[in-house]
C-alpha cells in the first residue's frame, strides 16, 4: 500500500510545475485537483478557469476567468492553451476520459490534461509526474478511499478528539459523557471493517450509538475486555491488544492516533499502520 502526505504533494506539485510547458491557463478537476491547479495558477501567474466553465463555455472560458484589476496578466495577449489537472489517475481513467468526451467538439481550445500521480505509465494524461501504483492512499481525501473496507480504525485520537481530562474511573460520570457527546475528528465517509479500541466493554452500547449516529457504518466493534479502567491500565496492554485482532483479521491498514502504539501494532503485525498524530505512514514487510 503507497501512502501520500500533504507535504509530498505540495513538494511534488512543485517540482513538476517546473518542467511543465507553457500555458495560458489551468483548470482543476474538483475537487482534488483544484489544489495542484491553484498551485500552477499562482505559480505562473496565469489565469485558473473554474471547471463547470470549461465545459458549459469552452470558447470564452479562458477570457471570463476572473482576475484582479491590477494583475499584470491583464496587459498580456490571451492565449488558448490550457491544462487540465487533477491529482492522480486510476489505471483506466475514467474521470479524464469523460472529460475529453465532453470537450469532444472543442475548438477554440488547445488542451493537455496532466495528473501528479499516474497509476501506470500509459494513462489518458499527457503529463504525468510520478506513477504510484493503484493500491495507494492520499492524505488530501483518504477519508472517502473506497480501500476503507479493509481498514481498522481507533476511535478516540482518530474517529472523535481523546478524552485527555483525567485517567478514567469506575464510575465515571464525565468520560460517559465523553462517550456520548465527544466531537468528531476523522469521520470515514465510506463504510469500514471496523473499530479496535481501548474504551472497556461497559461502554459498547453508548459508543455503538455515536458511531451510527456520525454514520459511521462498520462490521466489527472491539472494545477492551477489561472489567474496570483500573484493571486495563494494570495490563497495559493497549497495542498488543490491537496488534492480535489486526494480525487475526484480513486487515489491510490499521489507523491509530498514539505513535508509540502505531509503532508497537506495526512491529508485531509487520503490517500497515497509519498514525494519525504525525501522518506518519509504517508499510508493510
Amino acid at each position: 500500500m503507497n501512502f501520500v502526505t500533504f507535504k509530498r504533494f505540495y513538494s511534488d506539485i512543485a517540482s513538476w510545475e517546473k518542467n511543465l510547458p507553457f500555458f495560458d491557463a489551468v483548470c482543476g478537476v474538483p475537487r482534488s485537483g483544484l489544489i495542484p491547479a491553484a498551485y500552477i495558477a499562482l505559480r505562473r501567474n496565469i489565469r485558473l478557469v473554474e471547471f463547470h466553465s470549461l465545459v458549459s463555455q469552452t470558447s470564452s472560458c479562458i477570457d471570463t476567468a476572473m482576475i484582479r484589476s491590477n494583475n499584470p496578466l491583464l496587459k498580456k495577449e490571451k492565449g488558448n492553451k490550457i491544462l487540465i489537472v487533477d491529482d492522480a489517475t486510476s489505471e483506466d481513467g475514467l474521470t479524464l476520459k469523460w472529460i475529453k468526451k465532453q470537450l469532444i467538439n472543442s475548438q477554440a481550445l488547445d488542451i493537455s490534461y496532466g495528473v501528479v500521480y499516474g497509476a501506470k505509465e500509459n494513462t489518458e494524461a499527457d503529463y504525468v509526474y510520478r506513477v504510484i501504483p493503484q493500491n495507494r492512499i492520499f492524505e488530501w481525501n483518504w477519508l472517502r478511499n473506497r480501500r476503507l473496507a479493509e481498514v481498522l480504525f481507533d476511535c478516540d485520537g482518530v474517529l472523535c478528539h481523546d478524552w485527555i481530562s483525567r485517567l478514567e474511573q469506575t464510575n465515571d460520570p464525565g468520560f460517559l459523557a465523553h462517550v456520548q457527546n465527544v466531537r468528531p475528528l476523522f469521520i470515514p465517509q465510506v463504510p469500514i471493517l471496523g473499530v479496535v479500541t481501548s474504551r472497556i466493554e461497559k461502554y459498547r452500547a453508548e459508543t455503538d450509538k455515536w458511531l451510527r449516529s456520525h454514520g459511521i457504518v462498520f462490521k466489527h466493534l472491539i472494545m477492551h475486555p477489561a472489567k474496570t479502567p483500573h484493571e486495563r491500565r494494570m495490563l497495559a496492554d493497549h497495542g498488543k491488544r490491537k496488534a492480535k485482532f489486526y494480525s487475526d483479521s484480513n486487515a489491510t491498514l490499521f489507523i491509530e492516533s498514539d505513535i508509540k502504539q502505531s509503532i508497537e501494532i506495526h512491529q508485531l503485525t509487520g503490517k500497515p499502520v497509519l498514525c494519525t498524530d504525525t501522518m506518519e505512514f509504517f508499510p508493510g514487510d
